[in-house]
């Protein structure tokens, strides 16, 4: 009987053992992994600085590519903006149903935004005439919020596009 337990207490003490290496091995990944997640971070962090450097150098070279705002949006525009921005491409009507606007009051609004110097896209799709933000300028959007839209307005927008 004593050499049963023996050989129990040996196996016991073999499995510990290798629990215990792979409990290093793991641990060793797991440092790993966290030291390449702070590198990863890191270089996010310097490419987005990069991008903002672009960005500015890019408006100085061609300032004329973004005409600059002539005023601040108002909060209607600004809802307007968003619905487009959330939205992808939409008609007047669509527009009017998501914000709860009559289709005159949408279509002042995008002449608005229009005026003030944000590049609207227009195209006729199915024989309707849908409006979307320049691609480009919706990304500088992105990054730099120069249209200052108001982060209530954002997270209202977001949220019922959800």
């Amino acid at each position: 009987m004593k050499g049963l337990v023996e050989s129990i207490r040996h196996a016991f003490r073999k499995v510990k053992g290798e629990l215990e290496d792979h409990l290093g091995a793991i641990n060793e990944n797991s440092s790993d992994i966290h030291e390449i997640h702070e590198t990863v971070s890191e270089l996010d962090h310097k490419i987005d600085k990069l991008a903002e450097r672009l960005d500015e150098l890019e408006l100085c070279v061609n300032p004329k590519k973004f005409r600059s705002l002539s005023s601040k949006l108002t909060p209607r525009e600004q809802e307007v903006f968003m619905a487009l921005y959330v939205g992808k491409s939409m008609s007047l009507s669509q527009i009017s149903k998501r914000l709860g606007f009559t289709a005159d009051m949408v279509n002042l609004y995008l002449f608005n935004l229009t005026s003030k110097g944000v590049p609207l896209q227009k195209e006729l799709l199915d024989d309707v005439l849908v409006f979307s933000i320049d691609p480009e300028f919706k990304d500088l959007q992105a990054r730099r919020n120069v249209l200052n839209i108001d982060p209530r307005v954002s997270k209202q927008m977001v949220a019922q596009e959800f």
